[in-house]
């Protein structure tokens, strides 16, 4: 039996511009429809969200972003060839608990066909691929699994600096340009490298009038006040204040992708409202952006990079036993060899302006062996440091989270 779902919930990954004024009537696209198992799966993606922000390091006064799809995607590919406490491991950090493989396949593979198709105005593209190391034997149905659930392209190469750009190209091709390299070098030991990537671009569903944009004082986190470009518009948005910050959502295309914007209160810093958030605050969050309202909006142009190695963070969240030289079990795909995860690299990029976002995502798994005044309209200046989210209404899925601390950074 299946349900259907109009939710809200945020991720951060990739979208596009435009101008003041709401875009033409166009056809209602279709509802996606949800079974319990995507809506158990879609829960479980926005728990890891919130549970990934939490323990990013040293992220106060710097700008963040990650896309937990796309981690979560790279990780279920690499899950297929896990075993025994490694499987359980992977699942249980991804927070899929009660899920067989089979079943996280399957729902992964109806979500990323309903991210895909579920607004015609947004750009929405999800790839995958495996690299794998000339002459090294890997189990037919590692490779087949991957390839009927996550379509995956798969290829051998000698893993030398051919190989090095070859896979950069894969990236760059699969990001439109936005990531242009994922890995530095390949490690000698490296018999496997997992990929996943996302690309997102949409316009505003009401954009920004250019000639609006005026230079304005931002604070950063620490520092002095910086002048950058702010963003106006006044227009009817879902608003809500909240203990301790306000919230804004911001439709893209026909409005089944948003960006949901959290600007914690004067004094209060992102990495404190972090802490704060959870699937519970989260669903009644979502309920009180559903009715939109009028709203002044300031919002700063931004454009950065980020990057980071995973493996500190998911081992932290559960997942030590995949890097474990002495424990990790890769057998699905190899059983004569005892592998472990070496590496995991994620990349994001994001650009946001008058005409809407765009935003990329890429996760590298490499594997290894062992050895307000009620009678005015409410006001939302982020004029300091927030947090954003862009999700799919209809999934529920979060594609990409982030923190501006400083919209002048690039990285």
């Amino acid at each position: 039996m299946t349900t259907k779902i109009s939710i809200l919930i945020t991720i951060l990954i990739l979208v596009s511009t435009g101008c003041n004024h709401n875009m033409g009537t166009e056809p209602v696209p279709k509802d996606i429809v949800m079974t319990p198992k995507s809506l158990s799966l879609v829960s479980a993606g926005n728990s890891f969200t919130f549970s990934l922000l939490s323990k990013i390091p040293d992220s106060q006064g710097h700008n963040v972003m990650v896309s937990p799809l796309s981690i979560s995607l790279a990780l279920s590919m690499t899950l297929n060839g896990a075993a025994g406490s490694t499987r359980d491991s992977i699942i249980k950090t991804l927070g899929l608990t009660g899920l067989s493989v089979d079943e996280i396949n399957q729902t992964y593979l109806d979500l990323i066909a309903a991210l895909e198709a579920a607004d015609s105005k947004v750009v929405m593209d999800i790839a995958n691929s495996i690299w794998i190391k000339k002459s090294y034997p890997v189990l037919d149905s590692f490779i087949t699994v991957n390839q009927k659930y996550y379509d995956a392209k798969v290829a051998t190469l000698e893993f030398d600096q051919a190989a090095l750009v070859t896979i950069n190209n894969w990236v760059n091709a699969n990001t439109n340009g936005k990531i242009p390299t994922i890995l530095d070098q390949i490690p000698t030991n490296d018999i496997m490298i997992l990929v996943n990537a996302i690309y997102f671009n949409g316009k505003w569903k009401v954009q920004f009038v250019k000639s609006n944009t005026i230079n304005g004082s931002f604070t950063p986190g620490s520092g002095s006040p910086v002048s950058v470009p702010l963003m106006k518009v006044k227009e009817q948005f879902g608003y809500s204040q909240q203990s301790g910050y306000e919230a804004l959502k911001m439709p893209y295309g026909r409005g089944k992708f948003s960006m949901v914007l959290l600007l914690p209160a004067v004094g209060k810093a992102p990495d404190q409202l972090i802490g704060q958030l959870n699937p519970s605050v989260w669903a009644g969050l979502k309920t009180s952006l559903a009715i939109p309202q009028m709203v002044d909006v300031w919002l700063p142009r931004f454009t950065f990079n980020w990057e980071s190695d995973l493996k500190d963070i998911l081992s932290s969240l559960g997942m030590g036993v995949a890097f474990s030289i002495t424990q990790a079990n890769f057998s699905k795909i190899n059983p004569n060899d005892e592998l472990f995860i070496t590496k995991v690299k994620h990349k994001t990029y994001i650009q946001v302006d008058e005409e809407g976002t765009e935003a990329a995502a890429v996760t590298s798994v490499e594997i290894g062996p062992t050895m307000v005044n009620p009678n005015s309209i409410p006001v939302f200046h982020a004029i300091r440091p927030f947090l954003f989210f862009i999700t799919e209404e209809d999934t529920g899925a979060i594609l990409f989270v982030g923190k501006v601390e400083n919209p002048l950074l690039m990285n």
